[in-house]
């Protein structure tokens, strides 16, 4: 199952994520928290809320797109750091890029997400995502190994939207290649 990589709403979410922790984190923690909103969101409506693709790495699962926009290294960098500028191992919200591609139940599940895991101190929180059975399962020490999202679900014992995620992804790539992303 591949989904689609949603740049902008990608952007709009790590905003929102940004607003509620005075417009600035460690980028460890908001790759975290996106990770945990998609996998939520994933197993709630069979669709993640980004589209990226994960990968196992030593500090738990990784947006793996996220994490190279962070780091400056994808041709849409410009893009991003227009709106998130990374300083150090921290990143600084420099212009809110709205919300109009999120929606009210995805807004919702980040700042449940963000309040959830207020007074865990960001590496505790990479320890948290260690005890995720998709990270266990694909981990290996010294490589980013993809975690399929199948696997994601399977986790967390939602085998039966599996159908539904492949559904979506498969008419989400139709709706994009006839009207764009």
């Amino acid at each position: 199952m591949h989904f689609q990589f949603d740049l902008a709403k990608t952007l709009q979410a790590a905003a929102v994520l940004l607003d509620t922790d005075n417009e600035q984190m460690a980028y460890m923690r908001l790759l975290k928290l996106l990770y945990i909103a998609d996998r939520e969101l994933l197993a709630e409506t069979g669709r993640p809320l980004t589209g990226d693709r994960v990968c196992a790495m030593k500090n738990g699962p990784v947006l793996s797109r996220v994490f190279d926009l962070i780091m400056g290294q994808t041709a849409h960098t410009d893009e991003w750091a227009d709106c998130i500028q990374t300083q150090g191992y921290k990143v600084f919200l420099r212009k809110k890029p709205g919300r109009g591609k999120l929606s009210k139940r995805e807004v919702q599940k980040l700042h449940t997400v963000s309040e959830r895991y207020r007074q865990l101190e960001d590496f505790g929180l990479a320890e948290l995502t260690h005890q995720f059975p998709e990270w266990k399962d694909h981990f290996q020490e010294g490589s980013a190994v993809p975690i399929p999202w199948e696997d994601v679900l399977r986790a967390q014992h939602r085998e039966e939207m599996i159908p539904i995620a492949e559904r979506e992804a498969a008419t989400r790539e139709v709706l994009d290649h006839y009207f764009g992303s």
